[in-house]
């Protein structure tokens, strides 16, 4: 977990830093400092020249997180459009249809359901990965849905060791409670942007639309099968075919692979690809150069690698499983 810590004129022009980055959701800001009497966090305020908008940088334990109030003027938002404005979405392979592509998952919302969702969220930014987004245990007061980067989902077992469960991309939403509380780990792999609204005023908004409703029924029920999914992979794979499996999976995202020069961004690093597949770093390393001398894959840079056979790659993840490596 980082610790950031700055001087007053370090944090002063980290702040005008975030100030650019806020510019393309169509926010221009002023900065105003305030005094913080906690020694464990500092806080710049950034007060709109819009009317209604705030945002707070905190700079504490968990790295640099700003929040940005969309409760005014979201409505004039390019919502359906991620590169012009805030973008919240519900991705997920639909429940009905006859899609000739299993895997190709679309946003469920309409544009008056972003914008809606937007009006009752708070803008949430991670400069860095590794800030805890959420911990296990803790009281579950919020949902989450990501609008960039990558989140960890993990676990730790009796024995103190962690287990990671899943990477959260955009599209997908974190924090569902159990009993109030939440059941996992948080944790940003990178810089990432999310969205988050209270948890009982997502109730409300859900009960006064059945259909917000059915498209969280959707998005549960595709959770679901992914888990199931994973079950099957952990509980039938080898290393080297759950690796495989793995690298099929990111080939359906366009914001990590480039299909024209088939070259395949990880999002993640070593261990925490260790930790995803369920075994130690030497073993999925292996793994990778098996793939490697095969011809399958080749590694370009640390987290870049040319996707040279996908042909081959499914048939490793098809074949008999003969052990670890």
């Amino acid at each position: 977990m980082d610790t950031f810590r700055s001087s007053g004129a370090q944090c002063g022009a980290q702040a005008q830093e975030v100030c650019e980055q806020i510019t393309p959701v169509g926010l221009q800001s002023v900065v105003r400092r305030r005094e913080s009497a906690s020694s464990s966090a500092n806080s710049d305020v950034y007060s709109g020249i819009g009317e209604g908008k705030t945002i707070n940088l905190s700079t504490s334990r968990i790295g640099t997180i700003f929040e940005l109030s969309e409760k005014e003027g979201s409505s004039g938002s390019a919502a359906g459009n991620r590169s012009s404005g805030p973008n919240l979405e519900i991705r997920a392979r639909p429940i009905a249809g006859t899609n000739p592509q299993p895997q190709a998952v679309r946003n469920l919302l309409s544009r008056e359901e972003q914008e809606r969702l937007l009006h009752n969220a708070t803008t949430l930014v991670y400069r860095r990965g590794g800030c805890t987004v959420f911990s296990e245990g803790e009281t579950a007061g919020f949902l989450y849905f990501i609008d960039e980067g990558v989140i960890r989902i993990s676990r730790c077992a009796e024995n103190g060791r962690r287990q990671i469960l899943a990477f959260r991309v955009p599209g997908d939403v974190l924090g569902r409670p159990e009993n109030g509380r939440y059941v996992n780990s948080a944790e940003t792999v990178g810089p990432a942007r999310l969205y988050r609204i209270a948890w009982l005023r997502m109730q409300q908004l859900m009960q006064a639309d059945p259909q917000l409703q059915l498209h969280f029924l959707t998005k549960v029920a595709d959770d679901f099968r992914q888990a199931e999914h994973r079950i099957m992979t952990l509980g039938q794979q080898n290393t080297c075919q759950r690796l495989a499996s793995f690298i099929l999976e990111l080939l359906h995202r366009p914001e990590f692979f480039d299909e024209t020069r088939s070259l395949l961004k990880l999002p993640v690093n070593r261990f925490d690809l260790a930790d995803y597949l369920g075994t130690v770093t030497k073993s999925s390393e292996r793994a990778f150069a098996r793939l490697e001398s095969e011809g399958l894959v080749r590694r370009v840079a640390s987290r870049t690698i040319e996707i040279r056979d996908i042909a081959g790659l499914q048939r490793v993840q098809r074949e008999q499983r003969r052990g670890h490596h």
